[in-house]
């Protein structure tokens, strides 16, 4: 009885230290209707670009991301603008000058931005089906969308091969271990 309750505990235990889930959030999009991480799973996969209007390599990833979500229809990439509230007309008027296949939030407070820790976009986060981040990236250049692409191919089960985590992540003790 001992080992099957240890058994239990490890599994749990191991997946809470794996899990890194998205934190819930309610953001107004650009009508103003608040949308929430609850609506936006359950697809496939998400990305999540946090970006501000003053960025040039956000603005420069926009087209990137649009193809991504153009090539694979069960992706949703969401785009949270940063910017504070009397910039949000110059982030939306943007926005509107392209043909972007995105979901548009603003966190003009930063709330969910300061739970994630971005500081600087653009910062990039990837979600499993289940609101997982399986991937995450700060900043951008030509060709950083080939790496969200193979996290997405990775997700979406047409590619085999997981990506190497090249991040050494120090194992705490197990609660078990005698």
């Amino acid at each position: 009885m001992h080992k099957i309750l240890c058994l239990i505990l490890l599994v749990l235990w191991l997946g809470a230290a794996l899990a890194n889930p998205m934190p819930e959030f309610r953001l107004p999009n650009e009508q103003g209707q608040n949308v929430t991480l609850e609506e936006l799973l359950g697809r496939g996969p998400i990305l999540i670009d946090f970006w501000a209007d003053y960025c040039q390599p956000c603005k420069l990833a926009m087209p990137a991301l649009n193809e991504l979500a153009l090539k694979y229809d069960s992706l949703t990439v969401v785009l949270v603008s940063i910017d504070a509230p009397k910039m949000q007309t110059k982030a939306k008027t943007y926005l509107k000058s392209k043909d972007f296949r995105f979901v548009t939030l603003f966190d003009a407070d930063k709330i969910l931005a300061k739970k994630l820790n971005v500081v600087n976009p653009p910062h990039t986060f990837i979600l499993d089906n289940s609101g997982e981040i399986v991937y995450t990236h700060l900043g951008y250049e030509p060709g950083t969308e080939a790496e969200y692409e193979r996290q997405i191919r990775l997700l979406l089960g047409l590619d085999e091969t997981p990506p190497v985590d090249e991040e050494i992540v120090p194992q705490e003790k197990s609660p078990c271990a005698d």
